[in-house]
């Protein structure tokens, strides 16, 4: 039996405004407005850095297992939160993959909170957290950080029940290249098969679905790959509840593809769940997770409560 707090009893797709809800701490939305749309991960991780001053290892009330293989390249590993409690089975498991660009990033950024904050925060609510890394290029092109997300799905498929997570309820969670990554892994069947993709619901924040005519150092250059390599007609297709979101303070071309995939899905009659965080930005958005700044977190939680 389940019992976490992402327990739900119905499934419901809708869209949330939560801008006037929205509780960024008057302090740090000031410092997310000077800094700008632009990414600038070390200052605004400065923003943050007293709220989380008592988040320090060894962490109460949950088991943490590092850096585990899921494959053979030194970039697959992922972490494992697990709540301590009596409950040891049929958790909720929620899949982390953090943004990037394609070319940088990791689970963990050394000598910040991040991205331990989602972890320890999903675990409070009763969830197995799970935060992965994958190939990135120059080096490794396409497909190379789908195939590990495939591969992170058959691990978890096959182990996470030993850690209390149920393996038929997954739920995947990404942010800027993480979204995309995930968008494009459950665009294409290519990468599960007959066997299905095995998530029930998505949270995209911050994603870039339409790789559009310039590319990039992971997607290539030829146009005709990157549309094909676009993840807007398979996001058509698929029949799970999709979270989709954008910040007042992102990246224009966020907010602009955010905005563009919003409107395929409805007009193919599977409208997401659609945010737009007020006096957030493309990074702090992901930051807050786990502090009094509940306007992400509270949607995100709301939404996967909902889901069957």
């Amino acid at each position: 039996m389940r019992n976490d707090i992402f327990a739900g009893t119905a499934l419901l797709v809708m869209s949330l405004s939560v801008g006037a809800s929205a509780q960024v701490p008057p302090d740090i939305a000031a410092g997310i407005h000077k800094i700008g749309p632009i990414v600038d991960a070390p200052n605004t991780a400065k923003l943050y850095a007293s709220l989380f001053q008592n988040q320090k290892e060894p962490y109460p009330n949950v088991a943490v297992m590092r850096d585990i293989a899921y494959g053979p390249d030194t970039l697959n590993k992922l972490d494992i939160f697990t709540p301590n409690g009596a409950q040891n089975a049929g958790r909720t498991v929620v899949i982390y993959v953090h943004g990037g660009g394609f070319e940088r990033g990791d689970k963990r950024q050394g000598g910040t909170p991040f991205y331990d904050n989602l972890m320890l925060w999903l675990t409070q609510q009763g969830a197995v957290g799970v935060n992965i890394n994958y190939r990135l290029a120059p080096k490794n092109v396409w497909p190379a950080a789908h195939e590990d997300l495939a591969a992170v799905m058959r691990w978890v498929k096959a182990n996470i029940a030993q850690y209390g997570g149920d393996p038929n309820r997954v739920v995947l969670w990404g942010q800027s290249a993480g979204a995309s990554l995930i968008a494009g892994y459950l665009a294409h069947p290519q990468f599960y098969g007959p066997g299905g993709h095995g998530v029930k619901g998505a949270i995209l924040n911050s994603g870039f679905y339409d790789n559009g005519g310039m590319g990039s150092n992971y997607f290539g250059k030829d146009p005709k790959e990157l549309a094909e390599r676009s993840s807007v007609e398979g996001m058509k297709k698929l029949n799970i509840p999709l979270l989709i979101s954008h910040t007042e303070v992102d990246l224009p071309d966020a907010i602009l593809q955010a905005g563009q995939v919003k409107k395929a899905l409805c007009d193919a009659g599977r409208c997401p769940t659609y945010l737009e965080l007020k006096d957030h930005s493309h990074m702090s958005q992901n930051y807050s997770i786990g502090t009094s700044d509940v306007s992400l977190s509270g949607p995100v939680l709301e939404f996967i409560r909902k889901i069957k």
